[in-house]
């Protein structure tokens, strides 16, 4: 077999990367005399992309599939804030199967692909970790999930079976990452193109007879794997600054833009949505996060993109009930300077802010009910203890950008 595999992983919305990704990916297809695969190992789409922010992702794939992407594997990227649905839209637009062996009961995704000689299997981090929220499908074990549809591309006829992978390369959580998978696969599977841990593999690494790649993160290097016949070889090349992006990549995103369009109107800011949130939850109080908004909109007309650069957030809102001195701890922790000043990773380096609160003044001894976001009320923000053990509800998949939408339009 002489095969030529391309891959990425997390670009993560880089579509200006992804332009330039696309022209490297057509040349070598353009002029090779073997075959040329080009695939992805998750989360192209990001909520940082104006396009696929407003498009739960959808764009992305259309992006990737003028890019000629031949298959790629789920990430977390959408499915965690939009729900299944949404991956449901993104099979439909894309020109190339959606992998997904490890979740059952959603429509559009596939197990594998059998591509020629080549059988790929996609396998994407469960986030069992999370259990307060009913994702609407169910999970398989990663291990037994891979393993069974690498046994059924061998029946099929697969003579090289490839892991696409969005497990990470090494994982905080077990059970399974990369590394930790490949020991127990060295019967099923040749190879482990992997993603969402964004490491950069020079040229891989062995683990017993399986070849684990990562190619970095947004775009900026493009992975390679040669195979001739038992020989693989992997190596990593940056993607030249200066690399014409691919023509189609552009129309198609330009294609994209007028299809966002709408009109909204009423000025916006972070204590304008905490507003928006407690009544359309008929709370008590409502709590928004300033770094969840990038800029206030003044009063007037605006864009639905323009709602978009206000607040990219796809956190969904929640109901709680808290007590006050609860509430009284978590504005003293929110408007603490130092503690603004954080940047999580989740905001993609954009600081805390202030937390605006609206509605009754909290008093101590009583009790109130909350509306608020995921990004305030969950683990990753670091406002609420996590031995507070707070009882949420929260309207999964809906996402801050669309409560907002539906206030603004009179809905609710």
């Amino acid at each position: 077999m002489r095969l030529t595999i391309l891959h990425t992983n997390d670009i993560h919305g880089h579509q200006d990367r992804l332009a330039q990704i696309a022209t490297l990916v057509a040349r070598e297809k353009a002029r090779s005399d073997h075959t040329v695969l080009y695939l992805d190992a998750g989360d192209v789409e990001d909520t940082t992309n104006r396009l696929s922010n407003l498009t739960k992702g959808t764009a992305m794939h259309r992006l990737l599939s003028v890019a000629r992407c031949d298959a790629a594997t789920v990430g977390n990227a959408c499915w965690l804030r939009y729900g299944a649905a949404s991956l449901t839209e993104h099979a439909r637009a894309s020109t190339y199967p959606q992998l997904l062996a490890n979740f059952t009961g959603i429509e559009g995704p596939v197990p594998s692909v059998l591509l020629g000689d080549v059988g790929i299997v996609g396998i994407t981090d469960p986030f069992d970790r999370i259990g307060d929220v009913d994702w609407g499908f169910g999970r398989r074990d990663v291990l037994e999930s891979a393993k069974d549809a690498a046994r059924d591309l061998r029946a099929c006829g697969a003579k090289l079976v490839v892991l696409l992978s969005h497990l990470g390369y090494e994982h905080e959580y077990p059970p399974w990452d990369d590394r930790r998978i490949a020991p127990e696969l060295q019967d099923d599977v040749d190879l482990i193109i992997g993603g969402h841990s964004h490491h950069l593999l020079p040229e891989g690494e062995w683990i017993g007879r399986i070849l684990v790649a990562q190619a970095g993160c947004f775009g900026d290097h493009i992975g390679r794997v040669e195979i001739d016949g038992d020989r693989i070889v992997a190596s990593v090349q940056a993607v030249p600054d200066d690399t014409e992006p691919y023509p189609g990549v552009l129309a198609e995103a330009a294609a994209v833009e007028t299809e966002i369009e709408g009109l909204l109107a009423e000025p916006l800011d972070a204590r304008a949505i905490a507003e928006i949130l407690r009544r359309r939850a008929g709370a008590d109080i409502g709590i928004f996060s300033e770094g969840q908004t990038l800029e206030v909109l003044p009063a007037g007309r605006v864009t639905r993109g323009a709602l978009w650069h206000a607040s990219e957030s796809a956190a969904n809102p929640g109901l709680t009930r808290m007590t006050g001195d609860q509430l009284i701890e978590l504005l003293e922790r929110g408007n603490d300077a130092e503690f603004q000043r954080g940047t999580p990773r989740p905001l993609r380096g954009r600081p805390r802010g202030r937390l605006e609160l609206v509605g009754a003044t909290p008093e101590a001894g009583r009790e109130y009910l909350v509306a608020s976001t995921d990004w305030e009320l969950g683990i990753f923000s670091g406002y609420v203890p996590e031995g507070w053990r707070l009882q949420i509800e929260y309207e999964f998949p809906l996402i801050v950008r669309e409560a907002i939408e539906e206030h603004l339009r009179g809905g609710r």
